[in-house]
């Protein structure tokens, strides 16, 4: 069942590139054929009987789209937020993953070119030479395994063609940022060819760091490092952009075998997280996320990360009807990172952490197509991921012990809890009050921070190290049948047998403690969709999957707990309408969770310890139009509505304390429109681009707690390309963020839960110019 033309979600062919735009204005049809493997097979996306969103490497070169966190944007229902390379968070749906643990499975799958970087470490990867993302709603357990409880982002790079190509591009921006990006592609004789390509940005912090002037609290002195040695001061400004990658693939084609190996790797260095404090000002500042900081913490502050990845895939044509795929990968990740927990210049509790961890592991798979009516496959696959993540705390004893004290005697003279993950009644000007209360006891009458000459200035708690290793194993199958020559039914199932080990070990005045868990976990997983082609036009489907996040082994001075594994029961009903220049896709969804799995911070071990918190519904509606008006005029619309809160009660039926918050970065209501124009002026071809993005009010912790949301909010972004007829050279101005628009993208944090939120703002207005070069 083939379509002439087919259309992802979102984002058209049409939207394209000024050198591809010239083609589009010489074409009669104004919509292609999108292809995508999300059944683990080349299909029509008007096929696929998933919802699922399409950006094709048009709209991605055409937006310089090079990160997840502004892929999102034009997507109904998702947020990704990318902070940091160390810890990305994916939403879908209302549903966000983000956990620091080592021993915890995502709940949502990230995949790169058919291999899961689903770790946290692992799957902030930049955006170059990519041929399309695929981004599936819902639980998909047959297709994307074990991390796929609430979806699933496909990322998928070029492949090396039969045709010598190379690309050059150069830009700058009013950050004093710079990048670069290359590619090259050739054959090497009929059967082979190479591709590489690669990227290069820097990008100044955007939160000026006051830390180290003559002005700040503490001067050019000093700080003291994980390691007991005496660092000199570092005032580098806060969230820039630090990027180096490199991406080498090999292809190898004959009659019945292909096989294709890459190899990449990725720096990153970037500056410290800007975790601003909401209660304590630099000196002579405010507390304004969007003003100068003052983090004094050393030359540690900041991230560096090193990954390197290398994979092999083999297709074998057995026959006509069976296709043998088989795969196997090695990642190798090594990040560390220095923070300013507290988000001010006192040393209430500043943390360093290393993160070193290998992952490995294979599959197989028997992929049957009859070529008529009936496709499947059967497959296997094994992964294995070792982890150790070592923590250091660094405070002030004096501060920390005075800090304590205060906010101890606080919560228990006016219950009223300052800790972030505890929901309370109390109104924001309430905890401020008490907040101002206890910042105050932190400072002399003269403003200057209280001190101690009996203490030391800083003492190192820890290392507290905490391992794991996973290893999992599972099993899969699938079949879609044509029942008739309009409906199609498609069944399969996943068995999961999994073993997790966790040890952590707490190095204290005491002595060193180990801790220790294991547990052995199996489910099966169902997944069941139906289709219904009514003609050439329209396709109707509808499915059901059962997810599940795996439990999580936790061992500590309490001893080995083991929380629940999370279940969710997902139910999708859709529609798909292509036409010759209007398509429409629009879905309506509700999950089911039980024993839904909630993370927090250990607020002296910075140990992430996960518990079950309850039960949850979550439903919605969420739909994608573009309308090309012309073969120069274009719009694409994306428009999601959710609701998404958690149960008064839990499954044993006593009051949850979350009952009736809303989830964490879940808007009610999120969209986005893109308008593109194409004019042209004798031999000049001008590409005008609009992007306007917006989402309704967010909180950033489940606790929904006083303070920590992001109200509604709008971002405009716009950019104009201009080339010449047959001239290999573009040029290109932009400016991101139009309106210079202050958001957050983040609040609480490990601040939250000592009980001084931080805040971390969005990027400002930037306009930069790129020129381009197609050889």
């Amino acid at each position: 069942m083939y379509r002439k033309t087919l259309l992802a979600s979102a984002v058209l062919s049409a939207l394209a590139t000024p050198s591809y735009a010239q083609e589009v204005l010489d074409e009669q049809e104004y919509i292609e054929e999108i292809t995508v493997t999300a059944q683990m097979r080349e299909q029509s996306v008007m096929d696929v009987p998933v919802t699922m969103d399409v950006i094709s490497s048009e709209f991605l070169e055409r937006t310089n789209i090079m990160e997840l966190d502004e892929l999102s944007r034009v997507l109904p229902n998702v947020q990704i937020q990318e902070q940091a390379v160390s810890l990305p968070s994916f939403n879908i749906r209302g549903v966000t993953d983000d956990t620091s643990s080592v021993s915890s499975t995502p709940r949502i799958s990230v995949y790169q070119d058919g291999f899961d970087i689903s770790k946290k470490t692992v799957s902030s990867v930049s955006l170059y030479d990519i041929a399309r993302v695929e981004v599936l709603k819902g639980p998909q357990p047959t297709l994307f395994g074990v991390a796929a409880a609430n979806g699933a982002i496909s990322i998928h790079s070029q492949l090396p063609t039969d045709e010598k190509e190379m690309k050059v591009q150069l830009g700058y921006d009013t950050q004093s940022g710079k990048e670069a990006e290359f590619m090259f592609n050739s054959p090497i004789n009929d059967n082979h060819s190479f591709r590489i390509a690669g990227l290069y940005r820097e990008m100044d912090g955007i939160v000026e760091n006051n830390a180290c002037s003559d002005d700040s609290y503490y001067g050019n002195a000093n700080m003291t490092d994980h390691l007991g040695n005496s660092v000199s001061c570092n005032s580098e400004d806060l969230q820039g952009v630090s990027v180096q990658a490199v991406r080498g693939t090999w292809k190898a084609t004959y009659e019945q075998l292909e096989v294709i190996a890459r190899a990449s790797m990725e720096y990153n260095d970037q500056p410290g997280i800007a975790f601003k404090s909401g209660s304590i000002a630099p000196n002579g500042g405010d507390t304004s996320p969007y003003t100068a900081a003052e983090f004094s913490m050393g030359s540690e502050l900041g991230i560096e990360r090193t990954l390197q990845a290398y994979d092999l895939t083999i297709n074998y044509d057995i026959n006509n009807m069976l296709t043998l795929h088989a795969d196997a990968y090695y990642k190798d990740v090594e990040v560390s990172e220095g923070f300013d927990a507290d988000g001010s210049a006192l040393r209430i509790q500043d943390a360093y952490f290393d993160n070193d961890a290998t992952l490995n592991g294979g599959s197989v798979r028997l992929v049957y197509d009859s070529g008529d009516k009936l496709v499947g496959f059967i497959g296997a696959s094994t992964s294995h991921d070792d982890s150790i993540l070592p923590y250091y705390v660094m405070v002030d004893p004096f501060v920390r012990g005075t800090f304590d004290a205060v906010k101890a005697q606080l919560e228990a003279t006016f219950d009223i809890p300052l800790d972030q993950n505890i929901a309370t009644d109390a109104s924001l000007e309430e905890i401020e009050a008490l907040r101002a209360i206890l910042v105050g006891s932190l400072f002399n009458a003269d403003g200057t921070p209280i001190s101690n000459d009996a203490f030391p200035d800083t003492i190192i708690q820890g290392p507290y190290i905490f391992e794991a290793e996973l290893d999992i194993n599972s099993y899969v199958a699938e079949v879609s049948y044509f029942v008739t020559d309009n409906i199609n039914v498609t069944a399969g199932i996943r068995y999961i047998d999994e073993t997790r080990y966790t040890k952590n070990t707490y190095t204290l005045d005491a002595g060193t403690f180990v801790f220790e868990g294991e547990g052995d976990f199996d489910d099966t997983l169902p997944r069941l969709a139906v289709s219904y082609d009514m003609n050439n036009n329209w396709n109707f489907y509808a499915n059901y999957a059962k997810g599940r996040r795996s439990p999580v082994v936790n061992a500590d001075a309490s001893g080995v707990t083991v929380t629940k594994a999370e279940i969710v029961d997902s139910y999708d009903v859709g529609v798909k309408y292509q036409s010759a220049n209007f398509t429409f896709t629009g879905a309506v969804f509700t999950y089911q969770y039980s024993d839904y799995q909630q993370s927090y911070t250990d607020a002296e071990t910075l140990q992430s310890i996960t518990v079950t918190v309850g039960d949850s519904t979550m439903s919605g509606i969420e739909g994608m139009a573009t309308y090309q008006y012309s073969d120069t005029l274009s719009f694409t619309t994306s428009l999601g509505f959710l609701d998404a809160e958690f149960a008064d009660e839990t499954a044993e039926g006593t009051p949850f304390e979350y009952g009736g918050n809303k989830f964490r970065l879940a808007p009610e209501v999120s969209g986005a429109i893109n308008i593109n124009k194409l004019v042209e002026m004798d031999n000049w071809l001008l590409d005008f681009n609009w992007l306007t993005s917006f989402q309704s009010k967010v909180y950033f912790e489940s606790s929904n707690y006083p303070g920590l949301w992001q109200d509604t909010y709008s971002l405009t972004d716009v950019s104009m390309k201009v080339s010449k007829d047959n001239s290999p050279f573009a040029f290109e101005l932009y400016v991101d963020n139009l309106l210079d628009k202050e958001y957050l993208i983040d609040a609480g944090n490990t601040g939250g839960g000592l009980g001084i939120p931080t805040f971390v703002r969005g990027m400002p207005r930037i306009a930069g110019v790129r020129l381009y070069y197609d050889f």
